[in-house]
């Protein structure tokens, strides 16, 4: 393992944890309507994609979006799984963790596969995220109850700690398995809900699951930005390199975005 190999790696945690941290922060103090579609923004996919494109090159990271898009209805799958798991009458700790490793048994049993595979294939994976999306509109925001005014959020500083290391080791794992075993593992991991996981832990932990059900609701709809996003690296990457093409396919994906907020206050 060469010195700028470690080196990127190091810079990859802490950038992406404190990404993650200023993400969470802004979510934490926005309306909850749009909370979960802030934590849905592109934040580890962001980060994970410039250190693939810097340790592999912007082509190669570029190929694997179809994998990253594809693993995103596991991503889906993952939500539903843990906000109604989180709904079975257990103690705090133990409900934390049937969620946790039963959303992560499924996001397991679908990612991997695209990985080992080599998902190749754009619109197929667009195919499956949509499906993602119709399940996660079902199960998220029309059928999920989520009470009307619920207790405002907010995180210790631990917890804003603890979120970014997790999410930090997440990013540096991604570039991680990038450079030593292939770039769709990359690819792959880079689609792991670990926003979505350090939150819902925390929330489980100090509020009842109604807290989970009102920040999930959203979620679905802010898929929709951080798809489009993995989508636009697939040909700005190598048209513009890391930083042009990073610039480019961010500004495409906040144009909806903030249409999407609009529509949501509506």
């Amino acid at each position: 393992m060469s010195k700028l190999f470690i080196y990127q790696l190091i810079i990859s945690f802490f950038v992406g944890g404190f990404v993650i941290a200023l993400l969470g922060y802004i979510a934490e103090r926005a309306n909850k309507k749009i909370a979960g579609s802030i934590l849905s923004l592109p934040s580890t996919a962001l980060i994970a994609y410039i250190f693939m494109a810097w340790t592999v090159s912007p082509s190669a990271a570029a190929q694997v979006v179809p994998a990253t898009i594809a693993a995103n209805l596991a991503v889906s799958l993952f939500t539903i799984a843990f906000v109604y798991l989180s709904k079975i009458k257990l103690p705090r700790i133990y409900s934390i963790i049937l969620s946790f490793l039963g959303a992560l048994a499924i996001w397991s049993s679908i990612a991997i596969p695209i990985a080992i595979f080599k998902f190749s294939h754009i619109v197929a994976s667009l195919i499956l995220y949509s499906i993602g999306l119709i399940m996660g509109y079902y199960f998220l925001t029309k059928k999920n109850n989520a009470p009307e005014h619920i207790a405002p959020l907010t995180y210790s500083l631990w917890q804003k700690i603890g979120r970014a290391l997790f999410a930090g080791s997440i990013i540096t794992l991604a570039v991680y398995l990038s450079k030593t075993l292939h770039p769709f593992w990359g690819g792959v991991l880079s689609s792991f809900p670990a926003t979505y996981s350090s939150t819902f832990i925390i929330l489980r932990w100090y509020y009842d699951p109604g807290m989970l059900s009102k920040v999930a609701r959203s979620i679905p709809f802010g898929s929709i930005i951080y798809t489009l996003y993995v989508l636009a690296v697939h040909w700005t990457y190598p048209a513009f390199g890391i930083i042009g093409g990073t610039v480019v396919a961010y500004t495409l994906c906040l144009i909806p975005f903030f249409l999407l907020l609009r529509f949501k206050k509506n």
